[in-house]
Parts: C-alpha cells; structure tokens; sequence
C-alpha cells in the first residue's frame, strides 16, 4: 500500500498520515532526521502539486521570501507592545506570536508536509512569556494554493496534553485571502457572534526566527472548548462542510445508508459512533420527509430552530460566497448530547460581497449577455437570484449540468458549472471573454450580483437548500427569519455602526499593513475599506439599501394584508 494510505484512494477528509509511520523513537514528535525521511518519502509519492498551477507563471515559491530578505523587518519582544492582562481574542488586544524554528528551512518542511498529519515543531512566544514547544503546519485550501502569505495552524498541546495559550490548545492564523481590507475574517464572526455561538477573533502579529510576516486574523477552532464556551458541554459530536458544489452537504437526504454521507460531512469527533451519523441522517430524512403542518411541533426535536434562523439571516444579509446559500457548505455541524443540532458559520473571508481582487474587471458581463444585467444569470434576466450566470462561449457545456433537461440550471447546477470553468480558466492562465465569465482578464467574476441576492431566496429550493425550504414553511418560522433578515440591514450593515465596528481595527492595524511584507503599503486597504468601488462600505450600503426596499418586506395591499409594512415597523429580537 502506497505512503499514507488507507484505502484505494486514500482517506476522503483525512491528512495523508506520515507522522506515527516516521517516529521511530515513538515519542509523539517527528524530530530533524524523522522528518528528513518523511520529506524524502513524499517526495516520491504521487499527491497533486500545490506549489504550481499551469498557466499562472511564475511559481510563488520562486520568489524571494521575506526570511530570505536582508531589508526585511526584524523584530524583538523589546520591539512589540505586550498585552499580558488582555484574553487571546480582546478586540483591542493585537498580540505578536514569535515563532521560532530551529532550522532556517522551515517553510520548505511546511510547503512539503501541508496536507499531512506532520506538524513541524516550533517555540511559542507571547507577550514576553515562552509558552513551551508546539506544532506547526500550514493550513487552507485555496488559501494556500495562490497566496504567498501562508496561513498557520498551530498545535499548542501537540507535545504537551496540558499546555494552553490564555487558555486555549489551538491557533488558526489565516492570510485573509482575496481580502485586501483583510477585515471581513474578523469582522462577520464578531457581528455574528452577538447573535448566535459564533468562533472569536481578532488580528495578531506574526514573527518568524525574527522576520515580521505581517498581520493575521486570529480565530477561535470549533472544537471541544468551543461548545464549552457556547452550551455548556465538551460533549457531543462535530462535522465541518468543506467546499462541496454538489450541495449533498447541504443536510439533503440521501437515504439510509450513512456511507454517502461521509463524502460530504468531515468528522471533526474521534469518538463518535455510527448511530451518530444515523442521527444525522435522520435529521435530513425528517427535513425532507415531514408534512408542513407538523413541522412546527416535529422538527425543534432535531434541530435548534431558533439559532438556525438566525444563521440563515446572517449567511444571507452579509453575502457569504462560501456558505449555505452559496454552496450548502463551508459551515460546521454541532449535535449536542440531547441530540440537537446546531450550524455554526467558519471561513468568512468571502462575506460582505466581491471585493475588486476577486472579481477582476469585466467581472460581471456586458450587458444583455449571459452574466450582464439583463441576460441569463445576470440582474433582471432569467435565474437571477445572486446566481452565477453561464459564460458567452460555453453554452453547449451547460447540458452536462442540466440534469432534468429542461433547458434551465438550478442555482447549484449553475455553482457547479460555474466551478469547473474555474478550475479550466486558471488552468489556461486566468483568461475571460469580453463580456462573459470574469471578463478580459478576470479569474473569478461572476454572472449575477451576490448584492441581489433576496431575502426568500431558494424558498421553493427542496432538492438543494432544504433547510432554507422547511424553515421558510413554518409562518411563524418565515415571520421571524424575515424580521431579523430586516434587523440585520437595518442596523449591522448601516454604515454608522458598521463603519464604527471597523475603526476599532483600522487604527490598531494601520501601522502594522504598512510594514507587512505581503501587502504593498496601504493604499489597498484603506481603499477597499471605505473608497467608492467595491469597498465594504460601498457593498454594504448597496447590500442595505437592496434588502430594505425588497418587495418581501413591502407586500402589495389587500383584505389580507390591509398596510405595508415599513422599513421602521422592524423591531429588535429579544
């Protein structure tokens, strides 16, 4: 059987596993020359490249790198304010983590074993205290396929089952890919987080054997301490919903048989139990199975209705491209010891809309043409619903997606038609046709505009979003989910307080973008803040001005409905 394998193929959501196959001394560490080995051994062994893309030039790991730069920025814990009185994720706190490895190639080691169980071990510093040996690895998917600035997970109890940083056993430090305002990973968790359990976070600076790498997001690990923290138990069971444009992770049912299951939901439990995916599978069999009238009394037994709405109105008003609606993915799953399930949001960098990186010029179609406003895809044309529209030059493509061949794509054939044109244009070097998928010289524009997402989208969406169709069934449900889809527009996305929550972090971080090594000073990030195009505060004032004049909140008057509702008739949730 080849390195790492389980099975045929190897493991679907799994690591490939070197570490225990290279600790020789079986001391629950891979030393120097039990890496060195390990690195040898994956070297020969088949796994799809992540350092190259076709077509894209120059490979980014031919550049020179910020260790390797004699003018880059060194930095001391004499040289770094120290917050010893502040938690790890104080939105007010901008802690250095000094990461020290002992050798100068430590980014090779981490480039090679990314996507193994192999950690590479490191000494914590923070706040002037040396925390004690952890376990490093680079972490993220596309996140770490194009951007020079890597992303980190950091183990802090890898050698040590008792060592904690302020308390917790873990670090994510995430690039904010595609972010040039590098906000939007800190920022939707906070907001959400005062309405539903959502994961902590804040920025931190990052020092490597003496070299800044510049500023990361720092945020909280879904993990035992989380549900801890947000219900009271480590108990229970976790998945995450990768990316999947399938939407089979949606909670669709698929039958029985819990097999099919695990191609789209991660076990994050070492210890769960097959009559833990049995629960699961019951939860979408009764999402799909149970008559309207008695989903009021039947479905609040598998599933925290209450935070689900709440969910589902932030994954809508704050446009996350990678989330429920976008993709039925990109969210954990949390079934407490009362077998309740609860979704949490994770990997935020793509909410608050497209920002200009992402889109690339051109993004949105010419107008009349698939993508543009009024052609297929695009805003007023046929499928528009914030969905991607098909490009100009590959109809013909579309009929392997259309499944029911009626000539029309769902929003998910639609998402993945749309993702395999993606992966061939980057292929190709990134190339979009005038007015089509992208535009000239756009990798990932899309057809229709995530701005006009509505309120009800996919409300009669069963076989693709059918927790959106069931909580939509209930009127009650349907009254409260539009009642706080309005309350979000009205006060999180008006610029005042939005604009408020972003100033806390723009002057703690203003100083520290100019010296990060991956960005190109400030420009960028001030503009993407608040500038005219495609800015967060441009996004969300058009976002709110869209949600609030929706015809969802204003229905026509008649014997049943005897006034409009009002923007002013919204009224916070208690």
């Amino acid at each position: 059987m080849a390195l790492g394998q389980t099975g045929p193929d190897g493991p679907r959501f799994q690591d490939v596993p070197i570490h225990d196959q290279f600790d020789a001394d079986k001391n629950g560490r891979l030393d120097r020359e039990e890496r060195q080995l390990a690195r040898e051994a994956l070297s020969n062994m088949e796994r799809p490249t992540r350092r190259h893309r076709p077509g894209m030039g120059e490979t980014i790991e031919d550049s020179v790198r910020p260790q390797d730069n004699p003018d880059q920025i060194k930095l001391t814990n004499d040289d770094v304010l120290h917050f010893k009185d502040k938690g790890l994720y104080d939105i007010d706190a901008l802690h250095t983590l000094f990461i020290e490895f002992p050798e100068a190639d430590w980014h090779d080691e981490l480039v090679e074993f990314h996507g193994t169980d192999a950690e590479v071990p490191a000494t914590l510093i923070i706040d002037g205290e040396t925390i004690g040996e952890v376990g490093v690895s680079y972490r993220g998917n596309t996140s770490f396929d194009f951007p020079e600035k890597k992303s980190f997970g950091i183990s802090i109890d890898a050698y040590d089952d008792d060592l904690r940083l302020k308390g917790y056993k873990t670090l994510n430090l995430l690039n904010a890919n595609g972010d040039p305002s590098l906000m939007r990973e800190v920022l939707f968790p906070n907001i959400a987080g005062e309405y539903l359990p959502a994961p902590k976070a804040n920025f931190v600076k990052v020092v490597v054997n003496g070299t800044y790498l510049g500023l990361y997001g720092n945020i909280q690990q879904i993990n035992k301490e989380f549900t801890q923290e947000n219900w009271g138990s480590k108990k229970g069971v976790r998945w995450k919903v990768p990316p999947d444009f399938s939407g089979d992770g949606a909670l669709r049912y698929l039958g029985d048989d819990i097999e099919p299951y695990k191609d789209s939901y991660e076990l994050k439990t070492g210890s769960a139990e097959d009559s833990d995916w049995e629960k699961l599978v019951e939860l979408c069999r009764v999402l799909k199975q149970t008559p309207d009238e008695q989903l009021e009394e039947v479905l609040p037994k598998y599933l925290d209705v209450d935070e689900v709405i709440w969910f589902l109105a932030l994954d809508n008003v704050f446009m996350d491209s990678d989330g429920y609606y976008s993709r039925g993915s990109d969210y954990y799953l949390y079934k407490d010891e009362d077998d309740v399930f609860h979704l949490v949001h994770y990997d935020n960098n793509e909410t608050f809309g497209d920002t200009g990186r992402r889109r690339g010029r051109g993004g949105r179609g010419g107008r009349g043409g698939p993508g543009g406003p009024g052609g297929p895809g695009g805003p007023g044309g046929p499928m528009d619903q914030g969905s991607f529209g098909p490009p100009s030059n590959e109809q013909e493509m579309i009929k392997e997606f259309d499944t029911n061949g009626d000539g029309q794509l769902s929003e998910i054939e639609l998402r993945a038609f749309h993702e395999k044109m993606r992966q061939q244009r980057d292929e190709m070097g990134g190339r979009g046709d005038r007015g089509g998928r992208g535009g000239r010289g756009g990798r990932r524009g899309r057809g229709g505009d995530v701005m006009t997402q509505p309120p009800l989208a996919f409300e009669n969406e069963m076989d693709i979003r059918p927790l959106v169709v069931r909580i939509l069934a209930v009127k009650q449900w349907r009254d409260l989910y539009l009642e706080r889809v309005k309350l979000l527009a009205m006060e999180e996305l008006d610029w005042e307080k939005l604009g408020g929550r972003i100033a806390v972090w723009r002057t703690l971080i203003a100083e520290d973008i100019e010296q990060d090594p991956f960005l190109n000073g400030r420009t960028s990030f001030e503009a993407s803040l608040d500038g005219p195009n495609q800015s967060l505060k441009t996004n969300a004032e058009q976002r709110r001005k869209f949600l609030l004049e929706h015809e969802s909140f204003h229905p026509a008057i008649s014997d049943d409905n005897p006034k409009t509702i009002e923007v002013e008739d919204a009224l916070p949730v208690q």
